[in-house]
């Protein structure tokens, strides 16, 4: 049975999750890279969570290209955000391929043009997908987004993007030197707690230290994050 007649069997059943498992799978080992992109715009749009973004990198580098020819041709803005970020999330699971650098230098200017978007919820994809495939050159970017960004959101994942870069392959004490005079201005004014929470706890793992716990973050527990923001400001300043 072909992948398109599976898909709308599947359906019927309300894809019972061995059998979406397989097909996915399926869908990655298969040469019917078109087909799987529509697949994934159409989970996307009907909210299905059928997740078959999660075998496209299975396409290796022919996927990747088809998916530049789709950025190529794309005007809406919230299309070429949602190609974007697929193309950072596959590129970061084949960091060991030989095409690697090269297709990063080529998505990363498309990345940056974007990041200025009005819709935040489009920026803040944009700000996550930079912290998986970003470089040296892109710390001045997202310090900028932490300082300037009206969105809270925006502000606390360009701080975690940060601290991720530093696990892909950006100098670590390189990141420290340049960007502890961002935390340390961001964490201080920060007044939506758990954006701040989110910042305390990126530059505690860039900078080796426990301030605070990601439940506490999650959880936006008022005295934890104020007494963590105490310390934090109180280390970086040094």
């Amino acid at each position: 049975m072909d992948l398109q007649k599976r898909y709308e069997e599947l359906k019927k059943q309300n894809f019972p999750d061995s059998e979406r498992i397989n097909f996915i799978a399926d869908l990655g080992a298969g040469g019917e890279i078109e087909y799987h992109y529509k697949l994934i715009c159409k989970d996307r749009d009907e909210g299905t969570n059928l997740n078959p973004a999660s075998s496209f990198y299975k396409h290796d580098k022919e996927g990747l290209e088809f998916l530049f020819k789709v950025l190529d041709k794309e005007d809406k803005e919230s299309l070429k955000v949602f190609t974007t970020y697929l193309m950072a999330e596959i590129l970061s699971k084949l960091r060991h391929r030989d095409f690697y650098t090269e297709f990063c230098n080529r998505l990363i200017p498309v990345m940056t043009s974007l990041i200025e978007i009005n819709d935040a919820s489009l920026r803040q994809k944009i700000i996550i997908a930079l912290g998986w495939i970003g470089t040296l050159n892109e710390i001045d970017i997202l310090t900028k987004q932490i300082s300037e960004d009206k969105d809270s959101l925006c502000r606390a994942w360009s701080a975690s993007s940060l601290m991720q870069l530093s696990f892909h392959g950006v100098d670590k004490e390189l990141l420290q030197e340049k960007t502890k005079s961002c935390f340390t201005l961001a964490i201080a004014a920060e007044t939506d707690l758990h954006a701040c929470g989110i910042m305390i706890e990126a530059a505690g793992i860039l900078f080796g230290k426990k301030w605070v716990s990601a439940s506490a973050v999650e959880d936006v527990e008022v005295e934890k994050i104020e007494k963590a923001r105490k310390s934090a400001v109180r280390f970086l300043n040094k």
